[in-house]
């Protein structure tokens, strides 16, 4: 099949999600045009959340001069697509794709919606307000323009179609994986006589619930056989760093942005990396990039337990799951690691092996075409 990847995307560090289909597509055998021109910058999730008058009708210029550009470009395909995937961030592309298609399906890739994120997740906007409704209507307007919303597990796609009010049909999982020539396979040789690395990357942000992992590290604090790190900085770091300070937590902190060269290091010399533990709703609807992360470089994974986890991993098999908000409980888990490397290793090989069915570039998009010629064009009026 020939396919068009469309819109304004991002492909920088930090959000691998239209590169590995793009790749995953092409591995697979399929043809991919590109029909691609910057907006963004190269952090979407700013510009996405500013509220900055000026700051959003610059936004809206570069959107309008990129989308001039986009319809020069898709004029100029020499060969129609069988589909086109607007790529993330598409929420004001998907109606310029549905305009040009001329028949053709468009996918929208959406493995975020911003009124969940900023509202609900994020507590940024109130519910009632006058911008939360328009930021519904946004995604809403996004979702029917496109015949197919790609979202990253199937309890977030029945969790859209409710809040939406929209077919559950038109949601369609895809995960959303990791480049495994970013993120190579590295795997680890036994611990040794060394202290268990435990380590986790992040922004900070709710659904992460780095107050769980502090207080993993409050109970683990007189055990210098383990060692905790935490990369990042975000909308809960000071509050995240005084609570550590209260509780006389010991672990080191790195806040500079780390570019994904510098990660992976951190990755392959770590033992376990830690996945998400907030209680928030949307924490158990996602599998986050971090996660794919670890699975790709082949390290034991310790996440929070929801249905969106259990959609690709096992407990105690390829990852340990813990309750969500339970510091003790994965205080638990990281000294079970520490005490049993049989069940570390196999752990990080099972992760490794699930990562290969289903979150790898060529799983991905041979799951993605796969899938797709069997969709019928939905419309936009559901």
């Amino acid at each position: 099949m020939r396919f068009c990847f469309f819109g304004t995307y991002v492909v920088g560090a930090g959000y691998p999600v239209n590169r590995v289909l793009h790749t995953g597509l092409q591995r697979a055998g399929h043809t991919v045009d590109v029909c691609r021109t910057e907006a963004w910058g190269p952090f979407v999730h700013r510009a996405l959340g500013t509220r900055n008058p000026l700051r959003l009708l610059a936004l809206a210029f570069r959107l309008a001069r990129a989308w001039v550009v986009l319809w020069w470009r898709f004029r100029r395909l020499e060969t129609p697509p069988d589909w086109i995937i607007v790529g993330y961030p598409g929420f004001f592309d998907a109606h310029l794709a549905r305009w040009l298609s001329r028949g053709t399906p468009v996918a929208l890739v959406s493995f975020i919606s911003l009124y969940d994120t900023i509202v609900a997740d994020r507590e940024k906007v109130r519910p009632d307000s006058g911008a939360a409704r328009l930021l519904r209507h946004v995604d809403r307007a996004a979702f029917q323009a496109t015949d197919v919303v790609l979202v990253d597990t199937e309890i977030q796609g029945r969790y859209y179609a409710a809040l939406f009010g929209l077919d559950t049909a038109r949601f369609v999982r895809s995960f959303v994986g990791e480049d495994d020539v970013e993120f190579p396979y590295r795997p680890h040789a036994p611990r040794g006589t060394e202290p268990l690395r435990v380590l986790f990357f992040g922004t900070y942000v709710p659904l992460h619930g780095i107050e769980t992992i502090i207080d993993a590290a409050h109970e683990l604090r007189l055990e210098s056989d383990i060692e905790l790190c935490l990369i990042g900085n975000g909308q809960m770091f000071a509050e995240m760093r005084q609570r550590a300070q209260v509780l006389e937590v010991t672990a080191e902190f790195i806040t500079d942005w780390v570019a994904p060269a510098e990660l992976l290091e951190r990755i392959e010399a770590s033992h376990v990396c830690l996945g998400i533990f907030g209680t928030t709703a949307k924490a158990a609807r996602v599998i986050p990039y971090k996660v794919f992360d670890a699975a790709a470089v082949g390290r034991a994974i310790v996440t929070r337990d929801s249905p969106a986890i259990r959609e690709m991993f096992t407990d105690g098999v390829s990852a340990l799951l813990c309750p969500a908000g339970d510091g003790p409980a994965l205080a638990q888990a990281l000294r079970r690691l520490r005490d049993n490397e049989d069940l570390r290793l196999s752990l990080a090989r099972a992760a490794h092996e699930a990562y290969l069915r289903q979150g790898c570039p060529e799983a991905i998009g041979r799951g993605l075409a796969d899938m797709l010629p069997r969709r019928t064009r939905m419309g936009t009026t559901a």
